[in-house]
């Protein structure tokens, strides 16, 4: 047993060295920074790393479905703001259809590096804050949905590794690997994966150098240049492309094209995309926008197999990647078809 006069003693300490009076709560400095930073699209935080405002503003929301959902939605139009409503009737759609759904949310960053938010703070409430997320996701497992967690994984690696970039919205070559190869596991589980064609596919890592979106929003004069490590994929010698035909879709945002779709996405052919293509052995079809992968990347789907109704025939898993922060997002959760009426 630990004597009073000892715990005193190193409240004492700790108060001395700042320790407990600079421990605001996590939610409160993401309300502090991005009224800080009123209109600016990012904000910059320690040691170099910046972080988006709506991601910012998203986690300083708290609870965000059932019936906190129309209050903390950033939509005009409420009766779309609940994710857990739609997520379960679009997954009862999906199945309907023969297509198991896996959601693999990209966690936000302040999740995982919650000390590089603010110099020299250490935020409360951080667990308080990711607890939701699996709150969350066990509702939706509750009715069926299976979901892909990456954010457990994603915080103990951040102690030794850069899982997110500094300078950019987007996972770094590292995180991404990790969603690859979590998204392998499962769809490697399922009873078809073996009867599946396999094919060859070579590896090479690189390095790249970005400057990163965030470090473009804020205007810095003379951005970082951050080098990041990545492995690029390759079919034959050329780099791989998208089947239609492939029983698994890759759907979501621009996390499903970064480092893959090339230009202003950093490289070509080193994405999750091309990571979970080689890790299964075969190419997957992928759905993927720039912009929110809710909402549009949905309709890209629909409209898609509205165009072949054949299209859906041969699917058996979609991994629906996009970041967290749509949870709470301006565009809302609107019923989209899986596919057209027959």
């Amino acid at each position: 047993m630990i004597k009073k006069a000892t715990i005193s003693t190193l409240l004492i300490v700790l108060f001395g060295a700042g320790l407990l009076a600079a421990n605001p709560m996590l939610r409160a400095i993401c309300s502090e920074l991005v009224a800080a930073n009123e209109g600016k699209s990012a904000v910059a935080g320690a040691d170099g790393w910046m972080f988006l405002s709506e991601e910012l503003v998203h986690v300083s929301l708290g609870r965000f479905w059932g019936d906190d959902a129309a209050k903390v939605s950033r939509t005009k139009k409420k009766e779309y703001a609940d994710p857990l409503a739609e997520i379960v009737t679009y997954n009862k759609a999906l199945e309907d259809k023969g297509i198991t759904l896996y959601l693999m949310p990209v966690p936000p960053k302040a999740l995982v590096y919650p000390d590089k938010l603010k110099a020299g703070v250490i935020p409360g409430g951080v667990e308080e804050e990711r607890a939701l997320y699996t709150e969350f996701y066990r509702l939706l497992g509750e009715n069926g949905v299976k979901t892909i967690d990456l954010l457990p994984l994603l915080v103990k690696k951040s102690e030794t590794e850069d899982v997110y970039c500094k300078t950019d919205t987007h996972f770094s070559g590292k995180g991404l690997a990790l969603f690859a190869s979590e998204a392998a596991k499962v769809i490697k589980a399922q009873p078809w994966y073996a009867a599946v064609p396999k094919e060859t596919y070579s590896t090479k890592e690189q390095i790249v150098t970005i400057k990163g979106d965030l470090s473009q929003m804020l205007k810095v004069e003379a951005p970082e240049e951050v080098s990041l490590s990545l492995v690029s994929v390759k079919e034959s010698g050329e780099q791989v492309l998208s089947d239609e035909k492939s029983p698994v879709i890759l759907m979501g945002d621009s996390h499903t094209l970064v480092f893959s779709a090339g230009g202003d996405l950093h490289a070509k052919g080193a994405g999750l995309f091309d990571h979970l293509s080689a890790e299964l052995g075969f190419p997957l079809d992928l759905l993927g926008v720039r912009g929110s992968g809710v909402t549009p990347a949905r309709i890209n789907l629909f409209q898609r197999s509205k165009k072949d109704p054949g299209y859906l025939a041969g699917k058996k898993v979609l991994i629906w990647c996009f970041t967290a922060r749509e949870f709470t997002g301006t565009g809302g959760w609107r019923s989209i078809p899986v596919a057209g009426k027959k």
